[in-house]
């Protein structure tokens, strides 16, 4: 099975065949349309405009007297045109004419007066415009050397070689216009993406740890975006053996964001602004169905301080017991969950239990860890991308309550505003904290 992109980063060799790090033009390459659609079966062909675009990246000069495009010319999935007769060529170069050979399957482009001078800051253009594109999804390799030699002196010619892999699309293949509404936003702003989507069977929206399915969809709000963030939209299709893909991106500053580091070690002062605050994971709803005792509240789950501990207010029997939702704040990459049941005495454990995970709200869970038979302690390691846990915990007998000394979740974490400062990691300070 063969990923097609719509195009590759191009590779440049010398003439020996090894990788050039100093070619004498980078190329760049541009399609209209873009990607590069194959023709119907019947009817008008598909045409496309293949523009090459070099730069010299150097002090000095290069003389050149030969740029030849080599057009994989055929009917198969490896081939980009039937034939180089719907080809137009043209190059900016002054009195450089090209010639068609369709036998090499080559438009070669020479000046009139055998060599001519390419300057150090000076460009050259390629278009082969309106060439017809064939009949099969696939990718085709578009070859493009230069013969060349340093200015000034008589050393023989050399060839470095650029190539290009170009994906050829469905006809019915479209993603485009992928922008957000606004491209600077305050930080915990939201992010509303616009984009246009046609003929595809898969389209995912990735940021972050987060990949969200946007089917069907052509609109999406990211809320709460703390920090400067690049989103991607991937787009696929299943042709054959084939997956042709595109990726599109749109980046989003946000101002004053916030730092997220492992570890913090501050060797002078730390100045404050604002509020210095531990940032722990945020209950929601702890349960409608079990209640909260109110001398062992759910926030002592999180505090870290095994001797305090939650406990139900009424027994957690029946067919689903009882359930506790938590909001990490964002989503991230959780690493590993740690579960510490019961009361300090050993009481309390609940009978069964398992934990769901969610990157929006509570839909489309991923069971993460289960078990009908737990022990005191629970450790769960594994690597996920997630925002909203769910906890359900069950009792076989009347007068189950069910008690949780502690919920350790992922990483921890740092973020770092204007306004204040939220450790989750161990926060060393040689010369103390200062409060603004």
């Amino acid at each position: 099975m063969t990923t097609i992109p719509q195009y590759s980063a191009p590779t440049t060799t010398a003439t020996d065949g090894s990788v050039s790090s100093s070619a004498p033009l980078h190329f760049d390459l541009n399609t209209n349309p873009d990607p590069v659609r194959i023709s119907p079966s019947s009817g008008d062909p598909q045409r496309a405009d293949i523009i090459l675009v070099g730069s010299r990246r150097s002090a000095s000069a290069i003389e050149c007297r030969k740029i030849t495009v080599v057009v994989p010319t055929g009917t198969n999935s490896p081939d980009l045109t039937p034939d180089l007769t719907s080809v137009s060529a043209q190059i900016s170069l002054p009195d450089w004419t090209p010639t068609t050979n369709t036998a090499t399957k080559t438009i070669t482009f020479t000046p009139a007066s055998g060599h001519a001078e390419i300057g150090r800051d000076q460009g050259v253009t390629v278009q082969l415009m309106g060439m017809r594109i064939n009949e099969v999804v696939g990718n085709a390799v578009l070859r493009i050397d230069i013969e060349w030699r340093e200015a000034g002196y008589d050393d023989p010619w050399a060839t470095d070689t650029t190539e290009f892999d170009i994906g050829k699309f469905p006809a019915s293949f479209h993603v485009d216009n992928f922008i957000a509404e606004e491209l600077v936003i305050d930080n915990r702003g939201s992010v509303k993406l616009n984009w246009e989507a046609s003929g595809v069977s898969s389209l995912r929206l990735l940021y972050d740890v987060a990949d969200i399915n946007v089917m069907n969809m052509t609109t999406f709000t990211v809320k709460t975006v703390t920090h400067t963030t690049v989103f991607y939209l991937r787009a696929t299709i299943q042709v054959g053996n084939n997956t042709v893909e595109r990726i599109l991106s749109t980046t989003v500053t946000v101002r004053v964001p916030d730092l997220e580091v492992g570890n913090l070690t501050v060797r002078g002062g730390l100045r404050a602004l604002g509020n210095l605050i531990v940032d722990l994971p945020r209950l929601i709803d702890p349960t409608a169905s079990i209640g909260v005792d109110p001398e062992h509240p759910p926030e002592n789950m999180l505090d870290g301080n095994l001797d305090t501990y939650y406990q139900s207010e009424t027994d957690c029997v029946g067919q689903y017991g009882g359930t506790l939702y938590i909001d990490l704040g964002s989503v991230q990459v959780i690493d590993a969950i740690d579960i510490y049941f019961g009361r300090p005495d050993g009481s309390y454990i609940p009978d069964a239990f398992f934990v769901n995970g969610s990157i929006e709200g509570h839909n489309n869970p991923t069971r993460l860890v289960t078990s009908n038979s737990p022990e005191r302690e629970v450790h769960w390691t594994g690597s996920v991308q997630m925002r909203h846990l769910t906890l359900n915990v069950r009792r076989n007998s009347a007068g189950g309550r069910v008690a949780i000394r502690s919920i350790q979740v992922g990483r921890p974490r740092l973020g770092v505003t204007q306004d204040a400062a939220s450790f989750g990691v161990p926060v060393t300070a040689h010369r103390g904290i200062i409060e603004g």
